[in-house]
This record gives structure tokens, sequence and C-alpha cells, in this order.
């Protein structure tokens, strides 16, 4: 099986992600399944399971980059990705090669179309996808995986594992249509990763939602280790090329670094990150921890893509981190006023998003972002004109970009795209990642 044959393939498995679906059509018993007539090959490495509405991604990048500088053999799985599958699926800081993948696909299919009849069902695209990942962590015989959680947490398929520690980082309103439209109902959600006697790191949560995690782990006998308990962080400066800070990890380490990522929440994201390697056994070591900090790269996070004119591209897709874009924009980059490229996928809070928008965009263009669940720019505009943002809508992304880039131009005002991650796409040669499927699929 070619790279290409591999990738057809497993975008022949999208379906909950074109349908409207219940959460509870997500079965654990099938990736269960799965798992199983693969030889459940998540049994054999340890696992940290991260959870959360906002910064998993980051602090599961941090955890990955801190335990290679400590010289631990990592795996780690993220998603979804922005330009290539590959990017889901990490070894030691790369990406799985093309090979690698195709091999791994070939060995998976059978059992994926053999399950078709069974009483299970054919596996999704994201079960599937996770299963290779596993596969991947074992054959390779990492010593540590890192796993980002999907949706919620209790139905998520990287929940068939046995985490040896969980994080859940901040909780906030998304998929209130599938999770539940309160903050509690979406904690107790992310807490169905919690493991009898496996420790939880908690970051810092709201009120309503640290309670519901609380009481969920009472109940599951879980301990919880509390980030706002065991650190201490001061923000010392705040500059477009990242923040200096000064931190103290209880029992383990302080010190003054450097972080090139902007906003504060990327500190919050590393201190959460820095609290689990000391759960997990980690000893602290400055020179080692200023070397995971070194060459950062995750994109589509605050990421400038262009520093003249000041082109932003972030994946902000809730009312809460939209509210971090801003405050970044303003504290790190001094921007007060900015054109806004926006593109959404269905169920998201588009009244919330536009009320923080409000005085800030100058203007906003409105586009369809590269994805069948991508929502109509017609059902986003009549928020925007709710709270007095001047809106325009071009359907075409690429056209869009082109028509925003030269309005912002115009107006001497820096340009902000944020909506989805599926608006990579417009900016491939920009994001310095592999560009193999751009094209392809």
């Amino acid at each position: 099986m070619t790279y290409e044959e591999a990738i057809r393939y497993l975008y022949g498995l999208i379906n909950y992600e074109k349908i409207n679906f219940s959460y509870s059509d997500l079965k654990l018993e099938r990736m269960r399944e799965l798992v199983n007539r693969l030889g459940n090959p998540q049994n054999d490495f340890p696992i940290i399971l991260v959870a959360g509405t906002k910064g998993k991604g980051s602090t599961s990048y941090f955890l990955e980059r801190i335990f290679l500088a400590w010289g631990r053999r990592c795996g780690f799985y993220t998603k979804p990705h922005l330009l290539t599958f590959r990017e889901r699926i990490r070894l030691g800081g790369s990406l799985i090669p093309p090979a690698d993948l195709a091999s791994l696909v070939e060995k998976v299919k059978p059992v994926v179309e053999e399950m078709k009849n069974s009483p299970w069902g054919k596996p999704t695209y994201f079960e599937v996808s996770v299963a290779l990942a596993f596969l991947y962590f074992s054959l390779n015989k990492v010593e540590i995986a890192v796993v980002e959680v999907g949706l919620g947490g209790r139905l998520d398929a990287t929940n068939v594992c046995e985490p040896q520690l969980t994080v859940i980082t901040p909780v906030s309103f998304d998929h209130t249509d599938i999770l539940g439209d309160t903050l509690s109902a979406i904690a107790r959600e992310k807490a169905g990763i919690l493991r009898r006697g496996t420790k939880l790191i908690l970051s810092p949560q709201e009120k309503e939602a640290r309670e519901a995690i609380l009481e969920e782990a009472e109940e599951k006998g879980s301990p919880v280790v509390e980030m706002t308990k065991e650190c201490q962080w001061q923000i010392l400066s705040r500059e477009k090329n990242g923040s200096l800070f000064s931190f103290s990890v209880k029992n383990w380490g302080e010190g003054l670094s450097h972080l090139s990522f902007l906003g504060d929440h990327q500190v919050i994201n590393l201190l959460t990150a820095l609290l689990a390697v000391r759960e997990w056994g980690l000893s602290f070591n400055r020179q080692k921890l200023e070397k995971a900090l070194e060459n950062l790269c995750w994109p589509g996070r605050i990421q400038v893509l262009s520093a003249e004119p000041l082109v932003i591209f972030d994946v902000a897709h809730n009312q809460a981190s939209f509210s971090q874009l801003l405050d970044t924009l303003t504290n790190f980059l001094g921007v007060e006023k900015a054109v806004f490229l926006l593109g959404f996928l269905e169920g998201k809070d588009y009244e919330g998003i536009a009320k923080q928008l409000k005085g800030f965009a100058y203007q906003a263009f409105l586009t369809s972002p590269l994805n069948p669940k991508a929502v109509l720019p017609q059902v986003v505009s009549p928020y925007l004109e709710k709270e007095d943002v001047n809106w325009e809508i071009v359907k075409d992304p690429f056209q869009a970009k082109k028509l925003a880039a030269q309005f912002a131009r115009d107006k001497g005002l820096p340009l902000v795209v944020a909506g989805s991650f599926y608006l990579a796409k417009i900016f491939a040669e920009q994001l310095l990642l592999p560009m193999e499927e751009v094209k392809l699929c």
C-alpha cells in the first residue's frame, strides 16, 4: 500500500464528521473490540491521558518536549491535524514517516473491514486513527506516550487505554450540543478519563467545572493534584517574542524562564505539564528544561505568520479561546483593533464569539473552512451584526484571504485569522509543516 492509498483509505472512513450524530453513538465497546483484534497495543507502554477544552494540545506538546529533553523515548498522539494526517502521530518529536503510516494502515485495514459486519459495526475514522497511534507506539517500544483526548473524554476512543496519569486542562463551553450546555455537564464528560487510584493533574478551572471534576474524582477514588495549589508563577514581561516569567513547582524546582509562545495561558499550560512530570517522577534539571523550551513549534496557536504586515493565525473556536486571543493580541503585540478572517464549523458559540469581537474587530470577513461540517457564513453574520461588527461574506476561503489581507493593508491594521483548524490550508506554505496532502485530498 502506498502512502497516497493509505490516506485515501483513512479519509474514506470519515463519517461522523460529515453528519450530525449523538454522543451516545460513540461506542467504547467498538473501540475496545478494534484494539483487542490488534492485540491491545495500548497496554504495551505507559500513557498520560490529557483532556480539557482549552490548552490540552499545547499542554500535551509541552509534555512531549519535556520527556524528550529528559531523554525519554516519547510518543505523542494529537488531533486534529492542520495539513497532514501524519501530525497526529509523533515519535521522538518527529511526525510518523509516510512509509510507516502506509504499512500500519495496510496492517489495520483487514481488521477494520472484518468488523463491518460484526455486532459492533465498522470503526470510525477517529477510532482507527487512535488505534494506529497505539500500534505505532507499541511497535516502536516507546517509554511513555502522551495521548490527547478528542471529544469529551468519557466515550472518546482514547479512553480505552489505562493511563498511569491523567490531566484535565481548563474546561469551557464547546460542543455544547453534544457534551451538555452547562460547565458542570461538560466537566463531568471530561472527568470520564479518571481512574481509581490514578492521579489527576488539574489545571485552573472555573468554579462550576472544578467542583464537578472534584466530585467525580472523589467518587472514582482518583487523587487530585491541583496546579493552583502546587505552583506559583509571575509573568514579568510580555513582548512580541514571548514572555519572561518566574515559577516555582512545590517539591520540584523553581527558576526564571522565557517562553516563546504568546499568551499568559501558555505559561499555565507549561506549568501544568511541569507538575505532571513531577508526579511522573522526573527530577528537576534546569538545563534540560531550557532545552525543552528551545525552538518550540506548535502551529496555529496565536502564530505570527508575518510581522510586516502583521498576520496572526489561531485555532480559537469558542468564546473562551477568543477571549484569550484578544487579550494576547493586546498584551503581547499591542493590537487594539484588527481585521478578522473567520470561519467556523457547526455548533459553535457564535453569539459569545461575536460579543468578544465587539469593539475589537474593525471588519470581519466570513468564509467557509475546508470541512464538510463548515457552517454557512450567513448563519454567523446576524450575531456579528447584533454586536455592531461590520462583516462581509466571501465563501471561498482562498479568495477571502486575498480580500481580507488587502483590506487590512489598506487600513494599516493587523489581519487575524481564527475560528477553525480547517482554515490552515489557506496558509499552507507558512505553517512549516509537510504539505504532501494539500493537493492530494
